[in-house]
């Protein structure tokens, strides 16, 4: 019989298979509205510790010129740190993409973001006004999350330690079930969301900093 740990970490394997599930059909969706670019990453495909602890280096890097971006507190600004890091990792060669969806935190639904409230964004005539109920990070591929804006949001409206306000979460959606109580749900993958809703594109910064030679 297995025991209670071997059970939590069984349901947390378990976790991880969703994830990438949810990525999958987020995919897919993101197809059906007329995102045309390639995903760039695929649940399929394994990542690698090296891989994460690279991309690790390079947000780290990347923390002192985004502090001059954005002054204060990061929890507000997914887009902005989504996009900066997805430029950066792919310059680097780390292929990484932008999803798009909803967190719900020690059970509580943070950004309560559906599938449908982000089609009727992208399918909008009239220009975007008010806040988007929804969340950004960055995967690179199978159950991997990057994120800079929610460690920030949890030290503030969650009582999380105040560390967590210079914190970029770097790891795995199992990981971030189990020790932050953290479950991301992705809906959407891609920067032509951000380029048909809330301009600018991503791929805009990423395709200067290839221009810059950088």
């Amino acid at each position: 019989m297995p025991t209670e740990q071997q059970k939590k970490e069984i349901s947390l394997l378990d976790y991880s298979d969703l994830y990438r599930q949810q990525l999958a059909t987020a995919i897919v969706e993101s197809g059906k509205l007329g995102f045309v670019r390639p995903p760039i990453i695929s649940p399929e495909e394994r990542i690698s510790d090296d891989v994460l602890r690279a991309a690790s280096q390079l947000t780290g890097e990347l923390s002192g010129h985004l502090s001059q971006v954005i002054r204060g507190y990061w929890g507000n600004s997914c887009q902005t740190l989504s996009t900066n890091f997805f430029a950066h990792l792919n310059l680097v060669g780390i292929p990484a993409n932008i999803v798009l969806g909803n967190v719900i935190v020690n059970g509580t639904d943070e950004f309560e973001t559906t599938l449908e409230g982000l089609q009727e964004e992208v399918r909008a005539t009239e220009p975007l006004t008010g806040v988007q109920n929804v969340h950004a990070w960055i995967c690179l591929g199978d159950d991997t999350i990057v994120d800079a804006a929610l460690p920030p949001r949890l030290a503030k409206l969650y009582n999380a330690p105040p560390s967590f306000d210079d914190m970029i979460f770097i790891g795995r959606a199992a990981e971030m079930v189990g020790r932050y109580k953290v479950q991301y749900i992705p809906l959407l993958v891609g920067t032509e969301f951000f380029a048909k809703t809330n301009p600018p594109d991503p791929m805009d910064l990423l395709n200067q900093l290839k221009g810059l030679g950088r």
